[in-house]
């Protein structure tokens, strides 16, 4: 469901369908900006997401982001916000799901989620998926492949700072909610952290080199001595995997942006939403939940 998708399915598609090459001649004679523009900005985040996900192991009982995989669903009803009745009968998208595993938890309690991932990662999200109720789609979330106003909850977590404009991913993707309908962003917020600062101007030359590269320079000069200090700090220290996820998602993605909450909250007021509130926030970030109102619609389709 990417624009680019026959970039990087070409064996598939030649396989698939008909007069393949004509149709890509024909595509790239008449979108050639736009999908010179898809291509330039989801090239590395595919790939380092797609990396990066490869490390999780469910079976293993790998923690998210230094949670347990069993305390999932009281992650969920504490960052939208709601008990767990809310999401009966909702018709749920998580978009950037990534791994899958939450997609998979909202659907157990809903009518149905739909995750939406930009990497091959969702190859082995739908593979690892036991619940009928979730289904994942490959696309791109500045370009969905849905109506406007097709969802009850749109979930967000962690995704659209790893854009490369947040702002304008939030207004891309907020119109496929329906009237009242409720918002749940996560976002990385900004760190008065002298380590974290150091950090991010090393991101500044670790997001420009091959993939592989800043891997090799991870382990060799990061990897050991994050991975020590946190197993001295006690039990709830990383394992291995994911540390290794953790530094990934600092040091890897092209996209990596701190917004303020107070930012976000304009955002939202923008477009009209109601019911703003911050409803779980720590040392990275928070998550914040709106209410579409109906002038809201309005402007989305007009």
């Amino acid at each position: 469901m990417t624009l680019e998708s026959f970039y990087d399915y070409p064996e598939f598609l030649a396989a698939h369908l008909a007069n393949y090459e004509q149709t890509k001649l024909t595509l790239e004679a008449n979108h050639k900006v736009l999908l010179d523009y898809c291509s330039a900005k989801n090239k590395r985040t595919k790939d380092s997401f797609e990396f990066e996900w490869s490390f999780l192991n469910s079976d293993k009982k790998d923690k998210i982001w230094h949670g347990e995989i069993s305390e999932l669903s009281t992650v969920l009803t504490d960052e939208v916000g709601e008990s767990i009745e809310y999401f009966n009968e909702r018709k749920v998208i998580d978009v950037g799901c990534g791994h899958g595993i939450m997609t998979s938890k909202i659907a157990e309690v809903s009518n149905f989620a739909i995750g939406v991932e930009l990497s091959k990662s969702v190859e082995k999200a739908y593979r690892d998926n036991k619940c009928s109720k979730a289904w994942y789609v490959q696309g791109d979330l500045q370009f969905l492949p849905f109506e406007d106003s097709t969802f009850d909850l749109l979930y967000c977590s962690g995704v659209i700072h790893h854009t490369n404009n947040t702002e304008l991913s939030l207004l891309l993707i907020e119109p496929i909610l329906k009237m009242d309908g409720k918002i749940c962003l996560w976002l990385y917020h900004p760190q008065e952290s002298t380590i974290h600062n150091i950090f991010l101007a090393l991101r500044n030359l670790t997001k420009r080199m091959p993939l592989k590269i800043t891997f090799i320079f991870l382990c060799i000069f990061i990897f050991p001595i994050s991975y020590i200090i946190k197993r001295l700090k006690g039990k709830n220290s990383n394992n291995y995997r994911e540390e290794i996820i953790d530094l990934l998602d600092l040091f890897t993605p092209e996209f990596r942006f701190e917004i303020p909450s107070d930012l976000v909250k304009v955002w939202l007021m923008r477009k009209k939403y109601t019911n703003i509130k911050i409803t779980t926030k720590n040392k990275f970030g928070f998550s914040i939940v709106g209410t579409k109102t109906i002038d809201n619609v309005g402007i989305a389709n007009s």
